[in-house]
C-alpha cells in the first residue's frame, strides 16, 4: 500500500511542477502547485521487494491467442 502512494505522491507532483512552470500560469495556481508538491517517504527495502515480487512474475502470464 506505501508503495502506491509513493507513485501517487510522484506522480501528483509531477503534474503540478508542469502546471506551476507554464506561462498561462496565474499567481493564485502557482501558490496552490507549490503547496501540492512533495517528496514521498523513500524506503528503498521496501521498493526493492515489491519490485523483486513483480519483476519474478515475468513472463508466467500470456494473452490468449
Amino acid at each position: 500500500m506505501d508503495q502506491i502512494f509513493d507513485f501517487m505522491v510522484r506522480d501528483f507532483s509531477k503534474y503540478a511542477l508542469q502546471l506551476y512552470s507554464k506561462p498561462s500560469s496565474t499567481e493564485g495556481q502557482m501558490t496552490l502547485c507549490m503547496a501540492m508538491i512533495r517528496k514521498p517517504n523513500v524506503d528503498q527495502a521496501r521498493y526493492e521487494k515489491v519490485w523483486n515480487d513483480v519483476y519474478s512474475l515475468k513472463d508466467t502470464y500470456e494473452m490468449n491467442p
